[in-house]
């Protein structure tokens, strides 16, 4: 599974998301978690990427998630685990589970007192992790107080595993969204913050996610990443800061020099920054804050980690025309570029990424090899999936708020 990474954009006054990015790293593509060493594989045997989707869905999604910030891209409100998708439900607040093969509810949880969620739910081994703003009605002398509650559901049955506030009365804005930036088999990140120029300073928090326990809040730190031993995020005065996850410790702070800058997660070892201005991106190493990737005039807009060892960025050069970058998340080296003039190659709009395949649409559908650049296949037709895993492309239907899901031929 695959998306564009999360730009979270940040400044000197900080402001709020402006794009969705990375999400599920359980048996999809990701924005975060663990890469796989060149030659190892993690797909299920005698699997294969999919190189092609039919021209129709095999089954539809439809709920109440929340509006997705890209309107092309289903990871802004679903995250895909082994046969299900799990959203946000703004009516009934809580989590829904999806079939992916028929488009079914398998399960729904509410969160009591939820009011507020943002973005889409995170997939991690067995369990599924959400985030919600929620409101408790004041009675009496007693006022009514608002908090980020979070809590780890069953992947397969939506039994509750755990629940934790984690802000209680520090968090009063009711804009204050909270969502999950990140999970894995350790860890949750959690931020909060306004939209727009905030006067409530954000609040991230990092949790246990076998327990539960909450590791460490922070209500001057706008979390962006998550990986292993660090989390990173933008502190107050829009300097760029890594944090311990073992511990409530800062192991580093920079500044970027990035002015009004955005900030997501490519690919596990790696944090993507850049500025609002076109050009500048770096890809920084988390562990240290440290320039692993300068861009340089090229703005690179998103980022797909396609769950083994390569992330494939999209954006546009200092002259305004298309650019692909794809990079290598373990050493931060350029694989290949496009356009390529002296080879008479375009940029193409790259849609996914997963398990070595690159997604894309030029004049129609076509695939990529995620190492060499090269082209797989040129003559897919109409559907290009912006979120792929072993068994299923989804595709976003603005139009319809629905999901599209398509399985990819003779693989049932």
């Amino acid at each position: 599974m695959d998306s564009a990474n999360r730009r979270e954009p940040v400044g000197r006054r900080l402001l709020t998301a402006s794009a969705v990015v990375g999400f599920l790293c359980t048996v999809a593509a990701c924005g975060s978690g663990g890469g796989q060493p060149d030659g190892l594989r993690v797909t299920e045997p005698g699997r294969s990427p999919a190189e092609s989707f039919p021209a129709g869905p095999a089954s539809r999604l439809q709920g109440a998630w929340p509006s997705p910030a890209d309107e092309g891209d289903p990871s802004d409100v679903v995250s895909l685990g082994r046969g299900l998708a799990y959203a946000y439900d703004q009516d009934e607040v809580g989590v829904t589970a999806f079939r992916l093969d028929s488009g079914e509810v398998a399960w729904h949880t509410a969160v009591p007192n939820g009011v507020t969620v943002a973005q889409a739910p995170r997939a991690v081994g067995d369990k599924v992790i959400g985030a919600f703003a929620t409101a408790e009605q004041g009675k009496g002398t007693y006022a009514g107080r608002r908090g980020i509650t979070v809590v780890a559901l069953d992947a397969r049955t939506g039994k509750n595993l755990w629940t934790r506030e984690v802000a209680g009365d520090k968090v009063t804005a009711a804009e204050a969204a909270p969502h999950v930036v990140g999970a894995d088999a350790r860890h949750v990140l959690v931020a909060s913050y306004e939209e727009g120029y905030a006067q409530t300073p954000p609040l991230s928090a990092l949790l246990d996610t076998r327990t539960g326990q909450v590791v460490w809040t922070d209500t001057d730190f706008k979390g962006v990443d998550l990986e292993q031993a660090v989390a990173v995020g933008v502190r107050g005065d829009g300097d760029f800061a890594g944090k311990s996850t073992s511990a409530d410790t800062q192991l580093w702070k920079r500044d970027l020099r990035l002015g009004e800058a955005r900030a997501a997660d490519p690919g596990p070892g790696l944090t993507w920054a850049d500025g609002v201005e076109a050009g500048g991106t770096l890809l920084i190493d988390p562990a240290t804050g440290a320039t692993r990737l300068d861009s340089g005039e090229t703005s690179l807009d998103g980022c797909h980690y396609d769950g083994w060892n390569t992330t494939v960025c999209a954006g546009a050069d200092d002259s305004g025309h298309a650019a692909v970058w794809a990079v290598d998340v373990h050493t931060a080296r350029v694989l290949w570029r496009l356009p390529d003039e002296p080879a008479g190659r375009t940029a193409p709009e790259i849609t996914s990424a997963w398990h070595g395949v690159v997604y894309a649409r030029a004049d129609q559908a076509m695939t990529l090899d995620a190492r060499t650049g090269s082209d797989l296949r040129t003559d897919l037709g109409p559907v290009s999936p912006s979120l792929v895993n072993d068994g299923y492309g989804l595709v976003y239907d603005p139009a319809a708020r629905a999901i599209d899901v398509y399985r990819p031929p003779g693989r049932w």
